[in-house]
């Protein structure tokens, strides 16, 4: 019996289990770094199958090795574990029992992809030459995560040859799975910007420098960066998501100070670079104008996740080898801290698996309180992961 065959048995035969699992997972959501319960969940079940949990100082969270019959290529499989301060308000039939508190991202579908996959590879350890890197990642929501398993050396120690992993993504149809070549999520920044006045009584404001009035044309004139120093064929976003000024004071005072939070997105290390130039002259001239000072603070969080051309062929034919659709997706300027598995020289490669299902309802975005995955994309996630690591071990071994 080839490996396609037992893999694509094992998908339907273990149906049942990887929806228990799913189901547990759903109902115990737990925030970043705050993952002791499903820590827990998931090195019970790693033990079951066999496979050993690897020392390290992670309080939440786990790295196990499976080792294969034969010496060979070793290759990891990763999934984020947290969840999100959110009220669940989806039409699952099995919701969050911690109140707001909620799987709003789908790293449920993640856990539950990963240790099916974890489930079938143990089964099919006698024919694995080479050994498979589980990590299971905490903290993914504050961009911590990724580079956490990094400071611990989740790479070597055996030095892994190639990483996958996934995200669910409601905008794929379920039975298909997103197989990009090159970056398929952005890169993340985060801004701080303050802009300084001086406050005092809001029916005497020609006795003050408001800096409310320079914040607003700062975040009119930032609307211009995309739209006129950004060329059109090169994608990117800068958001002001958050205004902080004048808290605890009344309705006629003008505050010292404005605080804005935001975030840039883009795929290119050029394009970001550009984008601080043109925030840094605007916030600090703009403000100027206004009698004001303003100063930006920029903090590149995370790269590109860029999917290595390498991997593409071996992807590819991991999706078809179980009988998933492959679809190539259109990439999404949402982050992924996956990215810092790639700073390195380890090629990486990460799928989208599709869990729409308009007929279920599983039709909104990431983050929302509605947000609901088809739980029948866990065994097709399961059998992409899996099936990843015995196309990546035949490609390294050639």
């Amino acid at each position: 019996m080839s490996i396609d065959t037992k893999i694509k048995k094992k998908m339907q035969d273990h149906q049942t289990l990887f929806l228990e699992e799913l189901l547990w997972l759903h109902k115990n959501p737990e925030l970043s770094d705050h993952e002791y319960e499903t820590t827990t969940f998931i090195k019970k079940h790693l033990e079951e199958f066999g496979i050993e949990i690897l020392d390290t100082d992670l309080k939440t969270g786990c790295i196990a090795l499976l080792k294969g019959k034969k010496e060979g290529p070793c290759i990891a499989l990763r999934s984020d574990i947290d969840a999100l301060p959110i009220e669940e308000k989806s039409s699952s039939q099995y919701p969050s029992k911690v109140k707001g508190t909620m799987h709003a991202c789908g790293h449920d579908t993640h856990m539950a992809s990963l240790l099916g996959a974890a489930r079938i590879l143990s089964e099919l350890r006698e024919d694995i030459h080479g050994s498979v890197k589980f990590l299971f990642q905490p903290a993914e929501e504050i961009n911590t995560g990724a580079k956490k398993l990094m400071s611990l050396g989740c790479l070597e120690n055996p030095k892994v040859d190639a990483i996958f992993g996934l995200h669910n993504s409601p905008e794929v149809p379920v039975g298909s799975v997103a197989v990009k070549k090159g970056p398929i999520m952005a890169a993340v920044d985060r801004i701080i910007i303050s802009i300084r006045g001086k406050g005092g009584h809001g029916g005497i404001p020609q006795l003050n420098t408001d800096p409310i009035v320079a914040a607003a044309a700062v975040i009119q004139s930032v609307q211009s960066i995309v739209s006129r120093n950004i060329s059109p064929l090169d994608s990117c976003v800068v958001s002001i998501c958050n205004i902080s000024s004048g808290i605890g004071t009344t309705n006629n005072v003008t505050p010292d100070e404005v605080k804005m939070y935001g975030t840039v997105r883009s795929f290119d290390t050029k394009i970001a670079k550009k984008i601080e130039q043109r925030l840094t002259q605007i916030i600090e001239n703009t403000s100027l104008a206004y009698g004001c000072q303003g100063k930006l603070n920029y903090y590149y969080e995370l790269a590109v996740t860029d999917n290595n051309p390498s991997l593409y062929d071996t992807a590819l034919q991991a999706v078809k080898s179980i009988g998933a659709i492959p679809v190539d997706p259109i990439p999404s300027t949402g982050g992924e801290d996956f990215s810092a598995y790639l700073s390195g020289d380890t090629p990486g490669f990460f799928y989208w698996l599709g869990v729409r299902n308009e007929k279920k309802d599983c039709i909104y975005s990431w983050h929302s309180p509605h947000f609901k995955a088809d739980e029948n994309a866990i065994a097709i996630g399961a059998g992409t992961l899996a099936m990843s690591v015995f196309k990546a071990i035949e490609q390294l071994k050639n």
